[in-house]
């Protein structure tokens, strides 16, 4: 194994394998190909069928199985050198490699150290793991390697390079080295002139620099070539973090020391639409009347997943008694500076004594503080909430926290158990409250279907629903895949999930309304055990939920923004792919059919016809004419094939000529009907 140890593997770039001895001969593009796919899935067998797929996809040569044979056999011996890690067995072909030698896997894992730092606020530490990890790279990834696994690989990659060279410039921002990016993002920014978070950055970059004029000009130069290419306005966030570079925000400047914050006073305006909630509203408006008239101090916890609507319900709660109430937000750039959040609400003096601090405070009348999005807290902010929680039994204060479920921190757990305050919880919109807020949004009535679909699109999410309407009203279509804001939104919920757990939700979204671990094992190539951790922690953020023996995704949005992480011909093919293994599994046809339907005017699989004329007495008449009507359309059909799915429309179509309700048959219905009388396929076939 020494020898084996010494090779090394780089896919970020054109693809090479060198050793001690110097570089590896991997032959032409296809040969190197195959090559890809065994380094991607060092130490794991990788079948013949899997080998084909990955160069060929679904139309393969007749000698595919030969020439992969040649293509392994002339990669065992350009290997041989360093120790013959290339194995051959029936199950298939394994390269015998430590995952550390490919730089794929190394990239990967400091992905994952950096997000480890992360979760502890080790920002130095993260942003050390996110250099090395990018460092990795050399150009694009398996630059010049063909076939539809290496397309899909590449697209995977990229992303994940786009998403860390963001993230590094963000943690950078936040220690301070906003002078030093401002010219690296102002090169990615012209890379990449869609990414609208690395314009927020750059932005950022130039404010805290002393460019208030630069950073107005790049945001104006930023929201220009996003309608220019797009056609649509930017996002919220980026809009509205021009008004906060005009208002000079404190919360945009570089603080290095907790001592330097002052206590904020601003309360979020009262929202101007603000529908459902009665039962919440009124619990925590029965507090704040305590509060108010009794000096009856209390402590509320609301609880509530991203979107659903935490904000806007304090917001205009707490609309009354904006005077009497401080506001703070925690979030994720700042939860390394310890007592950050105390900081900000009670002024640098609380930090040496926050009890006395409180104390004063409360001695000119009652007084409310808001800590939202406890879930990025750092520590020591928590611990002193805890503090402030038990201050409210003798002082007039009214203690309001927030939190998302996830990410789940173990004294936020803590917290929420063994507090004797109310906690409310806000559950979805339900029907009635879908329909509330769609008549107070737009200016026309968008009919029960539309409703009913956005409410279970969204799962009632009201941020998801808010966005939603904002389009319909725009004019724009709903029932494709979602746009960038309502994408950009989702991404932005769901920033703190894994990349393998993401990786492994983008294929999940291929696979229907309801899957099984086992089929996405066969989507992923990878063994069921593999998948648990990525499964588990989907189903611990409530991205999945379990179904019996089956998962699916919660949001049906949310399935379809991970369904768009992959380009469309990769999909249609993936769709078949994965139409084709359950079809041979013998799954119902319907479920089968979906996916076809999923493959769109692509139905290019050549078992596709005699599948569909076999099965399509099985499925419901909606899917079937559908279905019928897309390979209809195909161009590779033998004029047999043709005629036999004319004549199973036909069937479907038209009236029976003899029914009585239906009267004489029209003249030109005779062809047609006797086109349709084909016989029954599941009847034994005769030579």
């Amino acid at each position: 194994m020494d020898e084996v140890s010494s090779l090394t593997v780089r896919l970020l770039g054109g693809p090479s394998a060198r050793s001690d001895a110097g570089e590896i001969a991997l032959g032409p593009a296809q040969r190197q190909a195959v090559f890809a796919a065994l380094a991607l899935h060092a130490g794991q067998f990788v079948s013949r069928k899997e080998l084909i797929d990955a160069v060929w996809g679904e139309r393969p040569p007749d000698s595919a199985t030969g020439i992969v044979y040649t293509y392994v056999s002339a990669l065992r011996r350009a290997l041989e050198p360093v120790g013959g890690p290339l194995v051959a067995t029936r199950a298939g072909y394994r390269l015998d490699l430590p995952r550390e030698r490919v730089d794929v896997h190394v990239f990967e894992a400091e992905l994952e150290h950096a997000r480890a730092h992360r979760r502890t606020g080790a920002h130095r530490r993260e942003l050390e793991s996110l250099r090395s990890a990018l460092g990795q790279w050399r150009g694009s990834a398996l630059d010049g390697i063909p076939g539809p696994f290496a397309e899909t690989q590449r697209a995977r990659l990229d992303e994940l390079r786009m998403s860390a060279l963001e993230r590094q410039a963000e943690v950078a921002l936040r220690l301070g080295g906003h002078r030093e990016l401002v010219g690296e993002l102002t090169v990615l920014v012209g890379r990449h002139p869609l990414r609208e978070g690395l314009h927020r950055l750059l932005i950022t970059a130039l404010f805290r620099a002393g460019g208030r004029a630069e950073a107005l000009a790049a945001f104006d130069r930023a929201r220009e070539t996003i309608i220019e290419q797009s056609g649509l306005e930017p996002g919220p966030e980026l809009l509205s973090l021009r008004q906060r570079v005009l208002d000079d925000d404190p919360s945009l400047h570089h603080r290095d020391q907790p001592e330097r914050h002052r206590p904020t006073t601003a309360v979020p305006d009262r929202p101007s639409l603000f529908v459902g909630r009665e039962f919440e509203l009124a619990r925590l408006r029965r507090h704040l009347s305590a509060l108010l008239t009794e000096g009856r101090g209390g402590t509320v916890w609301v609880d509530g997943e991203a979107g659903s609507g935490k904000s806007t319900l304090l917001a205009e709660v707490l609309a009354s008694a904006t005077s009497r109430t401080r506001w703070v937000t925690a979030d994720e750039l700042t939860s390394a500076v310890p007592l950050n959040l105390i900081a900000d609400s009670l002024g640098g003096e609380a930090l040496d004594d926050l009890g006395g601090t409180v104390t004063e405070l409360c001695a000119d009348g009652p007084r409310v503080l808001v800590f939202e999005d406890l879930h990025w807290a750092d520590e020591g902010s928590l611990l002193a909430w805890q503090r402030l929680h038990r201050l409210t039994a003798r002082l007039p204060l009214l203690l309001i926290g927030s939190a998302r479920p996830l990410p789940r921190r173990r004294l936020l757990d803590v917290l929420r158990s063994e507090l004797d305050g109310e906690i409310v919880s806000l559950p979805p919109f339900d029907a009635p409250a879908v329909a509330a807020l769609a008549e107070e949004t737009l200016a026309r009535d968008p009919g029960r279907d539309f409703l009913g679909f956005a409410a279970e699109y969204t799962a009632g999410n009201a941020g998801y629903l808010r966005e939603l309407f904002a389009e319909f009203a725009e004019g724009r279509e709903t029932t494709t895949a979602p746009h960038s804001r309502l994408a950009s939104m989702v991404d932005a919920q769901l920033a703190t999930l894994s990349p393998a757990c993401k990786r492994t939700l983008t294929s999940a979204a291929l696979l229907g309304s309801s899957f099984a671990v086992a089929e996405l094992a066969d989507v992923t190539g990878r063994e069921p055990a593999a998948l648990v951790e990525a499964v588990d922690e989907a189903l611990a953020a409530r991205v999945l939920e379990s179904e019996e023996d089956r998962l699916r995704f919660r949001v049906p949005l949310v399935a379809s923004v991970f369904a768009a992480n992959t380009p469309p011909a990769i999909r249609a093919v993936l769709h078949q792919e994965i139409a084709a293994t359950m079809a041979e599994s013998g799954a119902p046809a319907d479920r089968v059919a979906e996916h076809l339907l999923q493959a769109g005017d692509e139905l290019t699989g050549p078992w596709i016809p005699r599948w569909v004329l076999d099965n399509v007495r099985a499925l419901p008449a909606g899917p079937a004419v559908e279905l019928l009507h897309l390979l209809s359309r195909q161009r590779n059909l033998t004029e047999e094939q043709h005629r036999d799915l004319a004549g199973e429309l036909a069937a479907l179509l038209l009236p029976e000529p003899d029914t009585a309700s239906s009267g004489p048959a029209q003249p030109w219905c005779t062809p047609l009907h006797a086109l349709g009388r084909v016989p029954d396929r599941t009847a034994p076939r005769t030579s």
